[in-house]
């Protein structure tokens, strides 16, 4: 009777709880990917090396919790950008997870890769069949399988304008990166076995990969012309970030081939941002 009165069900009730429950767990993720960084600063002496980790490793991540925040409150989970970005960290999580378990002792690291496993896998479902579950257009299954085969299409499809050629050549770029590592963590798998000395390439490896899908997802923002909505705004600014820990990562900075992209892409990233804020600023 209470229900009827204040114009709720069980059903809406239930709907509302999991909503919560979900963007509680991308803030929680987001708390605990700042919390695993500041924990580090307090232990370590302070680096440029340091910074890159954090900047890298944590701080993108966290940016991208987030996103997936404000996605969850206005019910944006359905959207390809942000299923992408939910498997995306999902990976993240797994890949991490596993590396902390073999040689880490960060509490605080561990638990974030866990909540990111759990919460990336609860905000995918939802966005596939409804908070009330009842989607009956498709199955998780089916959605997931549809999502993978969508994205590799447009990975090798022709960009539609200038800005999604130079995203398409960043992902590229990312890519090749994260295939050389690949090749790497098999070379080495094959001349030691598996041992805690490979984890700095799989923790390369999982940044490479969760930036590579990112800068994707630019790509078909920019193919749709949507690079002025805040999500994207804010995913140039954490791409630049994430390019600018790769110039500083080799050390030869603008004279190697990759300093010099990272450089540029870094710039343009900063440049879209900027710009695209400032449009809708003053629109």
């Amino acid at each position: 009777a209470e229900d009827e009165m204040d114009g709720t069900s069980d059903g809406d009730k239930k709907i509302e709880g999991r909503k919560k429950r979900v963007i509680m767990g991308y803030k929680a993720m987001m708390i605990t990917y700042f919390s695993a960084g500041l924990l580090s600063t307090a232990k370590a002496t302070m680096s440029a090396a340091l910074v890159q980790t954090i900047v890298g490793y944590l701080l993108v991540p966290a940016g991208i919790s987030y996103i997936m925040i404000s996605a969850a409150k206005h019910d944006r989970l359905s959207s390809d950008t942000y299923k992408r970005l939910n498997l995306a960290l999902l990976q993240y999580g797994l890949i991490g997870l596993s590396i902390v378990s073999m040689g880490g002792k960060n509490s605080m690291l561990k638990l974030s890769f866990v909540l990111t496993i759990i919460n990336t896998i609860k905000g995918y479902t939802y966005g596939a069949i409804g908070w009330d579950k009842q989607n009956t257009e498709t199955t998780l299954l089916k959605d997931l399988v549809r999502v993978t085969q969508d994205t590799t299409k447009g990975f090798v499809s022709l960009p539609k304008n200038i800005k999604a050629f130079v995203y398409q050549i960043a992902t590229i770029n990312v890519a090749s990166l994260k295939f050389i590592k690949l090749y790497e963590i098999v070379k080495f798998v094959q001349a030691n076995s598996v041992t805690t000395g490979i984890l700095p390439l799989l923790a390369r490896f999982n940044r490479l990969s969760l930036l590579a899908l990112m800068l994707y997802i630019l790509r078909d923002a920019a193919d749709r012309d949507r690079l002025g909505g805040t999500t994207f705004i804010q995913m140039n600014y954490l791409c630049a970030l994430a390019m600018g820990v790769n110039y500083f990562h080799h050390s030869a900075g603008l004279v190697t081939p990759v300093g010099a992209l990272s450089a540029a892409f870094a710039l343009f990233f900063s440049f879209n941002g900027i710009t695209s804020y400032m449009k809708n600023q003053y629109a």
